[in-house]
C-alpha cells in the first residue's frame, strides 16, 4: 500500500522540473546538508583517475558528482531501469518506487505544474529527444526520453522516460585541504 501524503514519482518529477529540487537534493548543497536529511551516501570514488575530486556518491538509485568543496554539482536518475530506489523519508531510509513512465504522463504532470520546457532533438539520434528545463541561472535540468524499450523492440506510440538529472555551471571550489 502507498501512502497517500508522498507524491507520486511522476509528480516529484515535475516539482524537480519545476523548482531544481527533489527533496533535499539540488545543485549546491553541501555534503553535509544532504548527510543530516538523508545519512551517509555511498561513496563510488573519483571521476576522473587522475584526480581527487569530483567523486561519485549515491543514495539507492541516485548517483551523485560533488566537487572538492563537496558540494552537488549532478544528479542522475536512471530512470530506464523500471524501479528506482530514492532516498527518504527518513535518515538512512530508501523507498522504491515504480520509475516506468510514459511520455503522455510526464507532460501531463508537467503542464499541471506549470511547467515550460524546450524540446531538443539530435540528428543522429532519431529514438531520443530530450525536455530541458531552467529552474534557475546555471541550473539545468534534463529528462530523456526514448521510443522504445529495448531496440528489439518496436517503436512506442507514448515515448518513455529513460533518465533523468541536473547540471550546474561550473565554479571555482575553494581548496579545502
Amino acid at each position: 500500500m502507498t501512502d497517500s501524503r508522498v507524491p507520486s514519482f511522476t509528480a516529484e518529477l515535475a516539482s524537480f522540473a519545476a523548482t531544481g529540487r527533489l527533496g533535499a537534493l539540488r545543485c549546491g548543497a553541501s555534503l553535509a546538508e544532504l548527510t543530516a536529511q538523508y545519512g551517509a551516501p555511498t561513496a563510488w570514488g573519483r571521476v576522473f583517475h587522475q584526480d581527487r575530486w569530483p567523486r561519485w556518491y549515491s543514495y539507492g538509485s541516485l548517483e551523485l558528482i560533488l566537487c572538492e568543496c563537496r558540494r552537488l554539482k549532478s544528479l542522475s536518475i536512471p530512470v530506464w531501469r523500471g524501479e528506482l530506489e530514492l532516498p527518504g523519508p527518513g535518515v538512512g531510509e530508501l523507498r522504491a518506487v515504480d520509475s516506468r513512465i510514459t511520455e503522455s504522463r510526464l507532460t501531463a504532470a508537467l503542464a499541471d505544474a506549470d511547467v515550460k520546457w524546450t524540446v531538443l532533438t539530435y540528428p543522429n539520434l532519431h529514438d531520443q529527444r530530450t525536455l530541458r528545463f531552467t529552474p534557475s541561472e546555471g541550473v539545468w535540468i534534463e529528462f530523456v526520453l526514448v521510443d522504445r524499450e529495448t531496440y528489439d523492440e518496436p517503436v512506442l506510440d507514448d515515448w518513455l522516460l529513460c533518465k533523468a538529472g541536473f547540471w550546474s555551471r561550473p565554479h571555482d571550489c575553494p581548496k579545502t585541504g
